[in-house]
């Protein structure tokens, strides 16, 4: 079609808003080449504007008109790029704009110089591409004759371009409203974890009251669940004094805390130099705060708790024998049969709970157990101690020493002279469960991975014992087993805390398989508690004796990798055993109980479980769908049945 216009002039139109593109996009960092490209950009579009303004001019008829179309397509190029203009820093500063208002003012008409963009754009192209480039490669400023012009054609194509380019613009206005207002609503199981048992205990049994002092802004949402939660903890325990400050209103307190931005907690005990505090730190917006603090609030609460109201602990950690807690020191000739574990969940809740963790390696162990320690743990060693060491843990227990052990079936299973101090010994042979256990793999090696329910009324298992429907997974454990004792004096009391259920077996030859003829099912013993007899105080009075925890699956302390809803998270299976052991053993089972934590939790299925989904699903339900089926035949049949002898009669 000729047209009075070459079609590479459009061409160039197109290389001058290329150049504007590059010169605010690509180098908008670079001022100098932003500026070089930006004005070469623009001295094209305006000349081939002014080109087209002159062909249109000099044309006529259905030519001139066709020129029109091109130039008001390309004036409306200009008019959007001026507006582009206004949203930048220079027509911010024109117009005297804020910081506070420029935002909107820049998003509005970003939305106003898209459109007309677009609405230019558009159908410019589609009209280029259907005139084509034959007929059209000068200039033809011919007034007479319409001859090759077809004008309607062209400005069908033109309004059909206006179209796409509307319906694309509200397209794109609708989703940054979308954007803007939009709601989301989260299905999960969340809330602000609630104040625990042990939060609560930990609260009421000091003698003055604890302030809480909350620094948020005066409205806020974050504010509304921690002032929520601490409300719950005074009614609770009646120890509590909450306040609410503003740091700026309030800036000789804060300056006092050292709180230097919203969203801090103080929790302060004692007065002048008494005077004792610890800071949380939670983040003021709520969806941050829930993915950070909040579900797992009470146990932050409970943990700054006990650095509050006494003084920080040492718990020493056997090393040098090839522990769990030390895998470098496992003998090259059994790191193949020993496998690899961590513990940095286990070394990051004893901190959690005041204690300073400490290495106690052969050297040191074998001359004493030092005097600061509180407790000592010894996590499945695979080299066998030396008499000298079992001999310092025995001295450390009669001064009235606490100790907790984790033994393992492929770890070295002897205990020394312990063995007869306390009275009883570890049978390596690996726990098994044909019908309590864990899915993993679908093979009889699950069977390894025992359910149990079975916990007694003991400090130490305080939370287990009332969360009885979770169950505790024990893996490749062995058992505890009475041995006669030996020791000096009066006997411990022992308590057996946790036991396996009634279906399990002790797998002596591992074969994955219970054999009447050689095996026994029963409940064994996985975890005991022992307290040695009472001992002479200060003054004559009498102290509480050892205390010893020993259970028969180390992996219970072992970091385990789980995946939920899509969030994986590094754990511990035994779940709460650990704190309630640690406050046991350092003799605040007053302070035991659970700690609310609201993270979603893995659903976990037994294998009877599992058979029972598996029944209701492959079965249960084809024959609800069945009888369904056929209830509704039967009630169709015998109305029409009815309607036959009615119509007879």
């Amino acid at each position: 079609m000729r047209t009075a216009s070459p079609w590479w002039a459009s061409l160039i139109f197109g290389i001058g808003l290329l150049f504007i593109l590059l010169g605010e996009r690509l180098f908008g960092h670079l001022p100098g080449i932003r500026m070089g490209l930006t004005t070469i950009g623009v001295i094209l579009l305006v000349a081939i504007t002014g080109l087209r303004a002159f062909t249109m001019m000099r044309s006529a008829g259905g030519r001139r008109a066709v020129e029109r179309t091109f130039f008001v397509c390309q004036v409306g190029v200009l008019a959007s790029l001026v507006v582009y203009a206004l949203t930048t820093r220079w027509g911010v500063n024109l117009f005297g704009i804020t910081e506070k208002g420029a935002g909107k003012w820049t998003m509005v008409l970003t939305v106003l110089w898209s459109i007309g963009m677009l609405g230019s754009l558009v159908p410019m192209f589609m009209i280029e591409t259907s005139l084509g480039i034959p007929l059209r490669t000068a200039f033809d400023l011919r007034t007479g004759g319409d001859e090759g012009v077809e004008y309607y054609r062209v400005r069908e194509i033109g309004w059909s371009g206006i179209t796409i380019a509307l319906a694309t613009a509200f397209l794109m206005t609708t989703c940054g409203v979308a954007k803007e207002r939009n709601v989301q609503r989260d299905v999960s199981y969340y809330k602000t974890s609630s104040p625990g048992e042990s939060t609560k205990r930990i609260a009421a049994a000091q003698n003055e009251p604890i302030k809480v002092l909350l620094f948020f802004p005066t409205s806020n949402e974050v504010k509304e669940q921690i002032r929520n939660y601490f409300d719950a903890l005074q009614s609770a325990s009646g120890r509590l004094e909450i306040e609410e400050h503003d740091r700026f209103v309030d800036a000789e307190l804060a300056g006092k805390y050292k709180v230097t931005k919203d969203g801090v907690i103080v929790l302060v005990k004692g007065t002048g130099d008494k005077e004792k505090s610890q800071t949380i730190e939670v983040d003021t917006d709520i969806e941050k705060a829930r993915k950070s603090k909040l579900r797992n609030f009470d146990r932050e609460v409970n943990s700054q708790l006990l650095k509050l109201v006494r003084e920080k602990r040492k718990a020493y950690v056997m090393t040098g024998h090839g522990e769990m807690t030390d895998p470098d020191s496992i003998p090259p000739d059994l790191k193949g049969r020993v496998p690899e574990r961590r513990t940095t969940v286990f070394k990051k809740r004893l901190g959690d709970l005041n204690y300073e963790v400490k290495d106690l390696g052969l050297i040191d162990l074998a001359k004493d157990v030092p005097e600061d320690a509180t407790i000592v743990l010894m996590l499945a060693p695979t080299v066998p101690l030396q008499p000298a060491e079992w001999a310092a843990l025995s001295r450390y227990l009669d001064k009235g020493g606490r100790l907790l052990i984790a033994m393992d079936p492929k770890a070295d299973p002897n205990l020394g002279e312990l063995e007869g101090k306390l009275g009883v010994k570890y049978n390596p042979a690996p726990l098994t469960d044909d019908q309590a256990y864990l899915p993993q793999r679908n093979t009889v090696a699950d069977r390894r991975f025992v359910i149990t329910t079975q916990f007694s009324a003991h400090a130490s298992t305080t939370a287990l014992s009332r969360s009885v429907d979770k169950g505790l997974i024990v893996v490749d454990s062995g058992a505890i087993e009475d041995a006669p004792f030996s020791g000096k004096g009066e006997q411990p009391k022992k308590t057996m805390t946790i036991r396996s259920m009634d279906s399990s077996w002790l797998d002596s030859n591992d074969n994955f398989s219970f054999d009447s003829a050689t095996e026994k099912r029963q409940k064994w013993n996985i975890g005991a508690a022992f307290e040695g007899p009472k001992l002479k105080g200060e003054g004559g009075k009498d102290k509480d004796g050892y205390r010893v925890l020993m259970f028969s699956d180390s992996d219970l302390f072992a970091d385990v990798l789980v995946s939920s809803m899509g969030r994986a998270a590094v754990v511990m299976i035994s779940g709460p055993l650990l704190d309630d052991a640690v406050k046991w053993l350092g003799g605040e089972e007053v302070f035991a109980g659970e700690v609310v934590s609201e993270d979603d939790k893995p659903i976990k299925h037994s294998k009877s479980q599992d058979a029972v989904w598996f029944t209701l699903t492959i079965v249960g339900a084809p024959l609800l769908v069945l009888t369904l089926g056929l209830v509704g035949t039967w009630a169709r049949r015998r109305r029409s049945i009815k309607k036959t002898a009615e119509v007879k009669l």
